[in-house]
């Protein structure tokens, strides 16, 4: 029988005036690990990767697609903000599926839906009811795979060694990102969309499989979250957002028209970026859970502003656009170990792991979604790309406070 996904009702919780979490509430009921030959950790490693696999091969591709369909780079972003922007509306539906069939298995349901997305993909070539289709089936699809994903991971998670598990799970994406983008690209120039995309919708219904062996997580109903710490969560997730849809959706659009549009050329960029990530995440995983999160801070986050700086400057130099996405992609496992072992830890200690998931991911998808809208108004003005992409550094310094007052308040890192 699966463990409920809560952490006890009546627990006593300490909050500072802000609201932000420095008292550790009483462990989750870790759920029953059954008896296979993978550990439910090691099934989420083996998911990650092949989820990082689809997102790097496949996912990275559709503005850039939509680009080589006709699209202007404005309606390319504005059509990635509706994704995000029908999360908003959708995630409602997340709540009453998970507690009916459990948070795995809403996971599972998330990713047959996002396998249905990629397979509709090649079929868009204008704005009309097929791009109208893709978009709400994709934004469904994410919605309920990346809420469930966050609500489901946390769990599997260790309070005293939550930096380093995380950072493996974000090292393994890094690894697997050093091949996935240069298949994906050479499968596009060369094989066509068609056979890409099908590709990557068989990759993502196999992400599934060592999910079926995995714990099958329930929640309360009846669970409330604490309204002070669910509103920094999804504050220092806002600020996320709004950083990687600088940082990633229009940088990638950026390098994408740099590199001359061509599909290859963008793939083995965004591979050799890979190198650079896999080193990355697991010195800051360390440091969090050696005691030095405050130092993690300032390597993550100090380099982030480099990044970001880095692009902004880049556009137009392809050697020095692919140099300033190799130094983005170190960055990233980084910044995302930083602020998940905390994050993760909030929830770990929230009464509902996946109302807190719903809770942050409300916060992302409005900060990806503006950053996006307001790049695509910038550009349909007659900006370049530069700006939007510096956008990003008010988000980094703003993150970058509110972790550090967060460490600071903590008696133990995570």
């Amino acid at each position: 029988m699966a463990a409920p996904l809560v952490a006890g009702r009546g627990a006593a919780q300490a909050c500072g005036d802000d609201g932000i979490l420095i008292a550790a509430l009483p462990r989750l009921r870790e759920p029953p690990m059954p008896k296979t030959s993978l550990s439910p950790l090691h099934r989420l490693y083996v998911h990650s990767a092949l989820q990082s696999f689809v997102e790097a091969g496949g996912g990275i591709f559709i503005a850039g697609f939509l680009v080589s369909r006709g699209f202007s780079f404005p309606a390319a972003l504005a059509s990635f903000a509706l994704i995000v922007l029908s999360r908003l509306a959708l995630r409602g539906l997340v709540l009453p599926l998970a507690v009916r069939f459990g948070v795995r298995n809403v996971l599972l349901i998330g990713i047959a839906v996002r396998a249905v997305s990629f397979a509709l993909l090649p079929l868009v070539h204008e704005v009309g009811p097929l791009l109208a289709l893709f978009l709400a089936v994709s934004g469904l699809g994410s919605v309920l795979y990346w809420t469930a994903w966050h609500g489901f991971l946390p769990v599997l998670t260790d309070t005293g060694r939550g930096g380093q598990q995380i950072s493996v799970q974000q090292a393994t994406s890094a690894l697997v990102g050093i091949a996935a983008p240069a298949l994906g690209g050479l499968l596009l120039a060369h094989g066509g969309p068609g056979i890409a995309f099908a590709a990557i919708t068989v990759l993502q219904l196999a992400s599934a499989l060592p999910l079926l062996g995995a714990p099958n997580p329930t929640i309360d109903p009846a669970a409330v979250l604490e309204p002070g710490v669910a509103s920094y969560a999804r504050r220092l997730y806002l600020g996320e957002g709004f950083h990687a849809g600088c940082s990633v959706v229009i940088w990638n659009l950026a390098l994408f028209a740099t590199l001359g549009e061509h599909f290859d050329q963008f793939g083995a960029a965004m591979a050799a970026a890979g190198l650079a990530a896999a080193a990355g995440s697991l010195l800051v995983g360390r440091l969090i859970d050696s005691g030095h999160p405050r130092h993690s801070l300032v390597i993550a986050y100090g380099a982030a502003a480099l990044a970001l700086a880095a692009k902004g400057t880049a556009l137009g130099h392809p050697l020095l656009a692919v140099a300033a996405t190799a130094l983005g992609a170190l960055v990233v496992p980084m910044t995302s170990t930083a602020m998940l072992a905390p994050l993760y830890a909030m929830a770990r200690q929230s009464p509902c792991v996946l109302r807190f998931s719903m809770a942050t991911e409300g916060g992302w998808d409005l900060g990806c979604s503006a950053a996006c809208l307001t790049a695509a108004a910038l550009l349909a003005s007659g900006a370049g790309f530069h700006l939007p992409i510096l956008l990003g550094l008010a988000a980094i310094a703003a993150m970058a406070r509110m972790l550090d007052r967060w460490y600071a308040r903590q008696p133990a890192a995570t």
